[in-house]
């Protein structure tokens, strides 16, 4: 098969590309050379965690590569055939590289093996520019059930910048079939939100970290409760890390749909009004518009949307450069064509005819 070459500073230029790029080339065993890595960033080439993923990927269809090292700014890769069967694989980043773009890499191919897969993971649980392990397990997990992808994450230990040394158990079953279409374009009822806070810090500053628990609780209810939210429930937790830090998880539950937002709570900048203020905001603006999947979700979609077994729909509030980038990507390795049309409330329906993919 002809080498397939990828553009890696067009439209959003990062991880993404990579991500997604490594993922399609393991399923289709379709070479690819991806240029200009993060061309458009102020410290081009590959960092820790896009090798980490590569490296995971890489191991699934025994590629062979080349430009896989810190700064490389070119990857060559090369995918053999899928392995089959019950595998265990492990990465250690030994940075605080996030373990949630790692899952990014790896799900897609591991939901065509044939039998059970188990990943071990090493980074960062609760970084910056990425999810955080609790928005992954509780909005983005759930969501990929409806594709009839059925996976879990335990998480073992939470890993924090710049340390990292967190550890998560991915497990993956492989999907009966095909991939489902899916179809969420209604907002449903008043949702019912929970809010899932986790600080980890030293233990001498244990009642400091107590404290900003209750506060941060506290913050979260009354911003939205003064917003017209009444059912908020709060789950709280405090760990034990090599690293201090921690995230605020908000999710928005209408019965039809399923809106999540986040942040990320540093022990020497945050405040307690800097984190609820930022989670708060960004749900806010997705069920104020009656949005049916928020903006980080979206993008996360089109992969299986794109391999699915016939046509999804996706009703959201923005389409970001983040979801632009991946209907980039996957047009350019699948026969699947997106269409994006502004419905009469303002939003934007995202409709897509999958490929139907199966691997044997």
């Amino acid at each position: 098969m002809d080498m397939k070459n990828i553009d890696g500073s067009i439209l959003e230029g990062g991880g993404q590309i990579l991500r997604l790029s490594v993922a399609f080339s393991c399923l289709f065993q379709q070479p690819i050379k991806i240029t200009k890595i993060r061309a458009g960033r102020s410290n081009p080439g590959l960092k820790a965690q896009h090798l980490s993923g590569i490296n995971l990927v890489k191991e699934m269809c025994r590629a062979n590569t080349n430009g896989d090292q810190l700064n490389s700014c070119e990857l060559s890769f090369y995918p053999k055939t899928l392995r089959m069967g019950n595998f265990n694989l492990n990465v250690n980043s030994q940075t605080a590289a996030s373990i949630p773009l790692m899952i990014q890499s790896v799900l897609p191919v591991a939901i065509f093996s044939n039998q059970n897969s188990s990943i071990t993971m090493k980074g960062g649980t609760d970084v910056s520019f990425s999810p955080s392990m609790d928005y992954v397990t509780n909005i983005l997990f759930p969501i990929y059930k409806l594709f009839g992808i059925d996976c879990e994450a335990h998480i073992i230990k939470r890993g924090f910048y710049p340390k990292g040394r967190g550890e998560v158990l991915l497990t993956v079953n492989p999907i009966v079939g095909y991939l489902k279409p899916i179809e969420i374009n209604k907002f449903g009822d008043q949702p019912a939100i929970k809010g899932i806070i986790f600080i980890s810090g030293p233990k001498h500053q244990i009642n400091k970290i107590n404290q900003i628990v209750k506060d941060i609780a506290i913050a979260v209810k009354n911003k939205l409760n003064l917003s017209g939210y009444h059912k908020v429930t709060i789950h709280t937790e405090i760990g034990d890390s090599e690293g201090s830090g921690g995230s605020l998880v908000l999710v928005a539950d209408t019965g039809k749909c399923l809106l999540g937002s986040s942040s990320l709570y540093d022990m020497r900048k945050s405040t307690v009004d800097s984190i609820t203020d930022e989670a708060c905001h960004k749900l806010l603006l997705e069920l104020e518009v009656k949005s049916c999947v928020d903006a980080y979700t979206m993008d996360n979609l089109i992969i299986f949307m794109a391999l699915a077994n016939g046509k999804s729909l996706v009703k959201c509030r923005e389409i970001t450069l983040h979801t632009k980038t991946a209907i980039h990507i996957a047009e350019q390795f699948t026969n699947a064509k997106f269409s994006i049309k502004q419905t009469e409330d303002g939003l934007n329906e995202i409709v897509c005819n999958g490929i139907k993919l199966k691997i044997i």
